[in-house]
């Protein structure tokens, strides 16, 4: 995130900074979008929820990044399709509506921001519906395991639900639970009391090179 941008908006009252606790509902689905959203610190996920009831990770916002939905919904003028909750204690600068719309007009630099920033995540988007789309729940379980392991900076073992990775990787609860039962029994994890013990690193990587 430039800096410069956020704290030019902050001097100018454009924006505010809002800190949010872990697991806040930021918008539910059909709410209307009143300010652009930029994570300063923090996590947070957008996801849909499905007509079966299961939620679906869309994507995660990270400090410095906005949310594509947020952006698509404010130069459309359309209402929210999905939700987002804070994974962490979050800090959000804010920018409401009317402030975005004149800004995005009047400022090249903040334009470039929100649509280098869009592009960027649209990006991301489209890389996560595709593998959705392309990869089995065996590698996308492994993919999850890996990215959590990297994200929580443990080498092997990690604190995650069976319904937490079920988001993650857009399946069912009950089906990660078998697919896990499996990975145990091929030595490349082990469960524990509230965690995961990744045991074989190296062939969970190789099962996601796999066709």
């Amino acid at each position: 995130m430039k800096a410069s941008i956020v704290d030019t908006l902050l001097e100018s009252g454009d924006a505010v900074i809002q800190s949010v606790p872990t697991g806040s509902q930021l918008f539910c689905l059909g709410d209307s979008c009143e300010h652009y959203v930029i994570v300063k610190t923090g996590t947070v996920r957008v996801e849909l929820l499905t007509t079966t009831g299961h939620q679906l990770l869309l994507y995660r916002i990270n400090a410095g990044e906005s949310c594509v939905m947020t952006t698509s919904c404010l130069l459309s003028n359309s209402n929210y399709d999905a939700q987002a909750l804070t994974e962490s204690t979050t800090e959000l600068v804010l920018i409401r509506r009317a402030a975005f719309k004149r800004l995005t007009t009047q400022s090249p630099e903040f334009l470039e921001f929100v649509f280098n920033n869009f592009s960027e995540r649209l990006a991301a988007l489209v890389k996560r519906t595709t593998e959705l789309t392309t990869q089995s729940v065996d590698q996308r379980l492994a993919a999850a395991l890996l990215a959590r392991a990297e994200q929580s900076n443990a080498e092997s073992a990690i604190n995650l639900t069976h319904q937490q990775l079920a988001v993650d990787i857009g399946s069912a609860r009950e089906v990660i639970s078998r697919r896990l039962s499996h990975f145990e029994k091929q030595a490349l994890i082990e469960r524990q009391r509230g965690q995961i013990v990744i045991k074989d690193p190296v062939a969970l990587n190789k099962m996601l090179q796999s066709v």
